[in-house]
């Protein structure tokens, strides 16, 4: 999550969101609802795809429209591909 401070810092994330996004358990004091099922998304695609029920998908169906969703979907299952081949290539590559 490191890398993505500026980036997110950038495009108006406070700091008291950042920080959270560690502890879903203080999601809905901090961000708006649309916001929440965004992370909810991203998290559950990081952890496993296949865990997308037709509740979250109902969820995500109201807050966004068919092309948001397909440009969620791209970019958190980009920034979930570019965190783990950067995590790997460090542990490949740490004794260089």
């Amino acid at each position: 999550m490191r890398s993505h401070t500026a980036s997110a810092k950038r495009r108006g994330l406070t700091d008291e969101q950042f920080a959270a996004i560690a502890h879903p358990e203080q999601w809905p004091g901090i961000f708006r609802p649309e916001e929440l099922v965004a992370l909810d998304l991203a998290t559950r695609l990081a952890h496993d795809s296949h865990d997308l029920d037709a509740e979250l998908i109902a969820r995500l169906r109201h807050h966004y429209d068919e092309r948001q969703l397909a440009e969620l979907l791209l970019v958190a299952g980009q920034a979930n591909l570019n965190n783990r081949v950067s995590n790997a290539a460090k542990a490949v590559f740490a004794d260089r």
